[in-house]
């Protein structure tokens, strides 16, 4: 019998810390150091899930076209760093765009099902692909536009992260020694009440710390702001877990050993990117 330790659902615990670490590093030294990195890194991880999930979708019938779904969940970052939120709603778009036209040449080529089923088809690869370009690397680009703030950008992107990183690692450690109670069993039996009040205890703290202590914000602010991260991480990870109940799979990938996929390490930080972006931009507004 092996004496190495293990994670639920059959993950190795010393690999999921490992590559936690390793990640967290390259995070840190992208955001403070080099933001470039953080560019490039995002649109590893964006064009990551976009395979995941356009591999998963496919699976089950649902053709999303993945080769241009990568390399348009690729190119958001860039538009996203270098051009603004103009240059990343303009790209965004047109990467439906394409998609859906890419979708609509490829029915038009093989011409194998009746023109009724066709149509449904046609309607429900278009709803998917589109889905894949907004749930994943839209949101993540939320992320490069705080980033580009040009004073509290890094430390705003650290705020969100280490905030949703809390709430996530301390509902599971708790959950998982203590967790009796489940919280939405239809969805994710492993979530439970014991957890999701250490989430809330730790994403309350984390975000009160930032806002009132490192951004110099109201008590109130702190409070609104551990408010929306909580409800963006919970609504992130039940979102996924539902997408992979669904999709019939247990992770989206084994490319993170110990993690599973990048969508399965992704899925609280998605939500909480946009809503940062968004918390950032009305309270602590900034002249760019």
């Amino acid at each position: 019998m092996s004496n190495q330790q293990s994670a639920p659902a059959g993950r190795s615990l010393s690999k999921s810390i490992a590559v936690g670490l390793l990640l967290g590093g390259a995070f840190l030294l992208s955001v403070l150091i080099y933001k470039e990195l953080f560019m490039v890194l995002a649109a590893a991880a964006a064009g990551a899930g976009a395979w995941e999930l356009s591999t998963a979708l496919r699976i089950k019938g649902w053709y999303v076209p993945r080769v241009p779904s990568v390399v348009g969940a690729v190119l958001i970052m860039p538009a996203a760093f270098y051009g603004g939120a103009e240059a990343q709603w303009l790209v965004s778009l047109g990467i439906v765009a394409a998609l859906i036209l890419w979708r609509t040449v490829h029915l038009l080529w093989e011409r194998r099902q009746a023109p009724m089923q066709a149509f449904r088809t046609t309607v429900r690869d278009f709803a998917a692909s589109a889905f894949v370009v907004i749930y994943l690397p839209l949101m993540t680009s939320f992320a490069i536009l705080l980033l580009r703030r040009p004073e509290d950008g890094a430390l705003w992107v650290i705020a969100f992260v280490v905030t949703v990183s809390m709430i996530d690692t301390m509902g599971y450690l708790v959950g998982r020694k203590l967790g009796k109670h489940q919280m939405a069993p239809g969805v994710s039996p492993k979530k439970s009440i014991e957890g999701l009040v250490a989430s809330i205890i730790a994403g309350t703290a984390s975000s009160f710390a930032f806002v009132v202590w490192g951004f110099h914000g109201t008590w109130w602010q702190g409070l609104l702001f551990a408010a929306v991260m909580l409800l963006a991480a919970v609504f992130g990870d039940l979102a996924e877990s539902l997408i992979k109940r669904d999709l019939g799979v247990k992770d989206m990938s084994s490319l993170l050993p110990g993690h599973g996929g990048v969508m399965d390490r992704m899925d609280s930080i998605l939500p909480a990117s946009l809503i940062a972006y968004l918390f950032a931009s009305i309270f602590f507004p900034i002249a760019f």
